[in-house]
């Protein structure tokens, strides 16, 4: 049977974070019933065509899944779970905002079949928090750690977030320690992006709110791979870290090319060596508009895909796989800007492996450019 992760996107919000691109909808009750009968009469449309499949991984993203009804989370779980696709060991993962669960919630997800839980932690300074427009207080993410202890969770992620308007160092310190002080078993630690359009961009343009400059975010991301590290952290992908055997198995199909499919609006799929996409409206989700933007991938994008996604994780690509599905000897290619890269000190080749170090992490873009210049 073929592994295949399984993505639904449920895009509703209590209220959108200032910095937040994502499909999201606050203030959309009236929609919910109507997205989740249209989910999960999607996924049954799909699974005549997933008989030779076996979904080893479900994630449940959005928007703030944990915002739906209990009973209406329930019933789409148990759908999946019953259609006999599904691996008895699945690794399945909820994102929930700290300011939207219960212990009642909390234990009926995870009596569902819920075994991942990824909080949106985010910072741990509550003025901070304000001024990205989350919901929550950094009470309430030890509170929800708490809750989601009680209820039977043993494998808890907390999403953070460096590089924020007004952060020092000395505050990602703090959100680091308090963060590892609740002993999740996975830390995602990502630097803000600023989405044009979104309200923080426009803060920003009219320079209202200042960011970290270069020299600053570099700062901040050392920090965290000095703290989390000595933590008992070991980071296997760039923004992500996790305690032995916890690393998310459902985000190593995306950087291991991997098929997977996303259910709902703007859930994006790869399958078989086709991309296609649903529509990020959610009215034209809710009309029935599905499997967008159909693209056949060549040959040249797949290696470019496996060069810049494999070299995201710690593991590094393989380049006996490499050699295997293309026919290209991957060290011979590059003979000389690998050899002027490991001088460099960015890359390391070892054990049939091409790995980024540490500071080739840092560098990880210009390194993928480098190598794709001269890609048959």
């Amino acid at each position: 049977m073929k592994p295949l992760a399984l993505y639904l996107h449920l895009p509703f919000c209590a209220a959108k974070c200032r910095y937040c691109d994502f499909a999201s909808y606050p203030g959309r009750e009236d929609a919910w019933s109507a997205y989740l009968s249209a989910l999960a009469e999607e996924w049954r449309q799909w699974l005549p065509e997933l008989e030779s499949t076996e979904i080893a991984t479900i994630f449940f993203g959005g928007g703030t899944p944990s915002l739906l009804p209990t009973e209406a989370m329930e019933r789409l779980l148990k759908e999946l779970l019953d259609s006999g696709r599904v691996r008895a060991d699945a690794e399945i993962t909820m994102e929930a905002n700290p300011g939207t669960v219960s212990p009642d919630k909390l234990r009926r997800l995870r009596r569902a079949g819920v075994n991942r839980l990824s909080l949106g932690a985010q910072s741990f300074s509550d003025v901070l928090l304000r001024s990205l427009g989350r919901i929550h207080r950094a009470l309430d993410i030890a509170g929800a750690v708490s809750m989601a202890r009680d209820a039977g969770f043993d494998n808890l992620n907390l999403d953070l977030m460096y590089a924020l308007p007004g952060q020092t160092l000395s505050d990602w310190r703090e959100t680091l320690d308090a963060a590892m002080a609740l002993r999740p078993e996975h830390l995602s630690a990502y630097s803000l992006i600023v989405e044009p359009g979104t309200p923080l961009c426009a803060d920003v343009e009219r320079g209202a709110v200042s960011l970290p400059d270069e020299d600053e975010t570099m700062a901040l991301q050392r920090e965290t791979v000095r703290r989390l590290t000595a933590g008992g952290y070991g980071r296997y992908e760039i923004s992500n870290y996790a305690r032995p055997g916890f690393e998310c198995r459902h985000n190593l199909v995306y950087w291991n090319r991997g098929d997977y499919l996303g259910l709902g609006c703007a859930a994006h799929s790869l399958m078989d060596g086709e991309r296609f996409e649903n529509p990020r409206s959610l009215e034209e989700y809710l009309a029935g508009a599905r499997r967008l933007n159909r693209e056949k991938l060549t040959r040249a994008d797949a290696m470019e895909e496996t060069l810049m996604l494999s070299t995201r994780t710690t593991r590094g690509m393989s380049l006996r796989a490499y050699m295997e599905n293309f026919a290209v000897d991957f060290e011979k290619m590059h003979e000389k800007k690998l050899r002027r890269l490991v001088q460099l000190g960015l890359i390391q080749l070892e054990g049939g492996f091409l790995r980024l170090t540490e500071k080739g992490m840092e560098l990880q873009n210009a390194v993928v450019v480098e190598l794709m210049d001269d890609q048959p």
